[in-house]
């Protein structure tokens, strides 16, 4: 973790403490404030947002101990105030940005090369099919983060902010449509650029991109990434099995594909159920 890394975080828990003496209005006030500047932030530099709204949380306790409300001290446009903070935000870095983007699609890429290798055969990487799963990855990425920013200062009687259902219907149509995108990639995309890995090869590359995927989560204490890891490892395992004679023999090598559904299902809900416990304790904190 780099310097600026570790200072980011400081200043974060400052904060998220900071945060938990502000009272009624003045809490809502800077939860919106907070949420609006740190969804424009996608391409601006981390440690100024966080260090100009870890000042703007200083002076609305000060307010606040003084008797003033956050409207009486910023004014009643709290967006007018987010918007003049976002315009002098230092934009990030050229590296800071090409990081930002290869997070998400390493994360996609790694699954789909797992994902590849837990078929049967030789290991085959359609070339296409990344190059497209990246562009989707980063677009993705955009578009929820822009999604966020824009809903925060909707009008209080827009159905979208009033309604916790339309809000779960409008997401898991977002997200289906996102997955049914990456399933159609697979599925469709022309093998005009592929790559072929034979034994044993594939499974030495394999084992490879696994020690270095996961060393990075463990030793950067990814702690957001921890639920993916036993999807990972089930895939890779059945990649690995249907790879070795003795297995096949033994599981069959028509029953290796249940193997590999069973993986994936178990994996998924073991990725949901453990991120879920992870964004509550999270939000408590």
């Amino acid at each position: 973790m780099s310097g600026k890394d570790k200072r980011v975080r400081e200043i974060r828990n400052k904060l998220n403490e900071l945060e938990k003496e502000l009272k009624g209005t003045n809490a809502t006030f800077f939860e919106d404030l907070r949420g609006y500047l740190i969804t424009s932030s996608l391409f601006y530099e981390e440690l100024d947002v966080t260090e100009q709204t870890y000042n703007v949380c200083v002076d609305l306790i000060e307010a606040q101990e003084n008797g003033q409300t956050a409207q009486e001290y910023f004014g009643k446009d709290s967006r007018k105030l987010a918007d003049s903070m976002i315009k002098n935000f230092k934009h990030a870095s050229y590296r800071e940005v090409i990081e930002l983007i290869l997070l998400p699609v390493g994360i996609y890429w790694a699954i789909t090369f797992i994902s590849n290798f837990a078929t049967k055969g030789a290991l085959k990487i359609n070339i296409l099919e990344y190059l497209l799963i990246a562009l989707l990855s980063v677009g993705m990425i955009v578009i929820v983060f822009e999604a966020v920013h824009k809903s925060i200062y909707l009008s209080e009687n827009n159905l979208l902010r009033k309604s916790k259902v339309i809000q779960f219907i409008i997401g898991t149509i977002f997200f289906s449509c996102i997955i049914g995108t990456f399933v159609a990639i697979s599925v469709f995309t022309p093998p005009i650029w592929i790559v072929k890995f034979l034994y044993p090869s594939d499974v030495i590359l394999m084992l490879t991109i696994i020690a270095i995927f996961l060393g990075w989560i463990i030793i950067g204490k990814k702690r957001e990434l921890y639920s993916i890891t036993p999807f990972i490892i089930l895939m890779a395992a059945v990649g690995i099995a249907q790879r070795i004679p003795a297995v096949l023999t033994i599981v069959g090598a028509n029953n290796i594909k249940f193997l590999a559904v069973g993986a994936a299902i178990i994996g998924f809900l073991v990725n949901i159920v453990w991120g879920r416990i992870f964004i509550k304790k999270m939000a408590r904190k």
